[in-house]
């Protein structure tokens, strides 16, 4: 038995893995923002969120008692069938039976004990990295973190945040602040948001998996390989600026084309950016109009949650706590409100000429 420690800015989470269970793919891909150390028991003077035991796979292990009524339901629904993630549900002397229909992955949630036991069926590496997503997100929110619909490109202990709706252009222009002027990817859909004791905001990266619209991953060298797209490939008409019809991008050679920041990291934000990308000649980027209450009302639209949604009840085991922190998440996004902030509009294209000398430095890196 193996027992490593996962945290996430003081959001801990214990894996007593067992032999015969292969997470090395799940750790590979949480990685860039959570840290995994081997423990000894007794070791940690903090108790974890939850206790992960992860068991070899065996197709009967875990399974519902006979007879259980199951209902189906989603730990995640996308326009992707590659995200989507489909499972059924039972619920007998208070545990909480869950199968990944697609791979036959099942964990158990038992919240008297504060344990969930997990078996990973083939390819399922993925289902134990939303489990732990969820509910290291639930457990930063109950303790006053705001999450952000944004991504975040890091350089020189500060980030600048790249905030929308879906389709907006987030993922273009955090690459194109990576591509042109030698920042790192910190985060590539949500930031997390933390309010310091001094009353100042810092911003963490989230691991995601990267899911890039064809007008994104063509505009790149040697990305449209790494997302297998061949070059005879043809959008369909009007997918150049959508949010229809993206590519899931395998994270491990993205982050060698796209380098991640360091791991852990947690900085002050420097600028935001507030794209609308689309068809035009040119990229035009421009102060964000408004008095503060305006800019903190915007931030507060791209602010999300994983208790909210059709399916964020997939499992029970963490309760809703977000109502004590309501005035820590109103002083975040009043704080972020103050920050520099730009519109941007047209095609994406960033270059010295057109991008704020605070976000751009001193001089364009060429790649």
């Amino acid at each position: 038995m193996t027992t490593l420690r996962l945290d996430f800015h003081s959001t801990p989470l214990d894996l007593e893995v067992a032999p015969g269970a292969e997470i090395g793919d799940a750790l590979a891909f949480l990685a860039t923002h959570l840290t995994a150390e081997e423990t000894k028991p007794d070791e940690s003077d903090r108790e974890p969120v939850a206790t992960l035991r992860v068991h070899a796979y065996d197709p009967e292990r875990l399974a519902p008692p006979a007879g259980a009524v199951q209902e189906d339901i989603y730990l995640r629904k996308s326009a992707s069938e590659f995200f989507t993630v489909p499972a059924r549900r039972a619920l007998v002397d208070g545990l909480e039976y869950l199968e990944c229909t697609k791979t036959g992955s099942r964990f158990v949630f038992d919240r008297a004990a504060r344990v969930v036991d997990v078996t990973l069926g083939a390819g399922g590496h993925m289902d134990l990295v939303e489990l732990v997503r969820d509910l290291v997100l639930k457990h930063q929110e109950n303790t006053g973190a705001a999450v952000l619909h944004a991504t975040a490109a890091y350089r020189d202990g500060e980030v600048v945040l790249v905030t929308g709706a879906k389709g907006a252009g987030k993922s273009t222009v955090l690459l194109e602040l990576v591509e042109h002027f030698g920042y790192q990817v910190l985060s590539g859909d949500k930031t997390v948001l933390h309010e310091l004791p001094d009353g100042s905001v810092v911003a963490a990266g989230w691991p995601d998996y990267p899911h890039l619209g064809y007008g994104t991953v063509a505009k790149y060298p040697g990305l449209k390989e790494i997302a297998g797209i061949g070059d005879d490939y043809e959008p369909a008409a009007g997918h150049a600026f959508s949010p229809v019809g993206k590519f899931a991008v395998d994270p491990l050679p993205f982050r060698d084309r796209f380098p991640s920041a360091p791991v852990g990291v947690r900085v002050p934000v420097a600028a935001i950016l507030h794209p609308a990308i689309g068809p035009g000649a040119d990229t035009v980027v421009e102060p964000l109009t408004g008095g503060r209450e305006e800019h903190a009302q915007v931030l507060r639209a791209n602010v999300e949650s994983a208790f909210d949604g059709a399916n964020s009840g997939w499992h029970h085991y963490l309760d809703d706590e977000r109502a004590a922190q309501a005035a820590r998440l109103t002083r975040i996004t009043e704080v972020l409100a103050g920050v520099p902030a730009w519109t941007l509009t047209g095609p994406g294209d960033l270059t010295a000429a057109n991008t704020p000398p605070l976000i751009s430095g001193p001089a364009e890196v060429a790649r």
